[in-house]
């Protein structure tokens, strides 16, 4: 992937990309004089490159969802303390099968949050 120091750098590459035709091997020729032979971008990054604006219309970085914690969530975690007020002494797996809650989420609430 290209790593690029500045922003500029990619709408200078977009720029000369456009400009030669939507041809990679002509920016390639074009941004070895720019970058040098070794450490110019690669056919790979700049074909990258141009896939991400098309289809963003951005150069900025798409943030990435964080996932969510579905199974330890609050009506789980008082579910699993009303459980363990009611019966105590109740083993993880009968109380898993009864609250319908998997045996390591419901282990997890019980070392985590109670």
């Amino acid at each position: 992937m290209l790593i690029v120091h500045e922003r500029t750098t990619s709408v200078q590459i977009l720029k000369i990309y456009y400009r030669n035709s939507l041809s990679a091997a002509a920016t390639l020729r074009t941004l070895t004089p720019i970058f040098g032979r070794n450490s110019r971008p690669s056919r790979q990054a700049v074909t990258s490159l141009v896939k991400k604006f098309e289809s963003t219309y951005s150069l900025c970085d798409v943030a990435v969802p964080v996932r969510l914690r579905v199974g330890r969530s609050v009506e789980n975690i008082a579910a699993v303390g009303t459980s363990l007020a009611n019966d105590p002494n109740q083993s993880i797996p009968r109380r898993s099968q009864e609250s319908g809650i998997a045996k390591t989420t419901l282990w997890r609430i019980l070392r985590v949050r109670i």
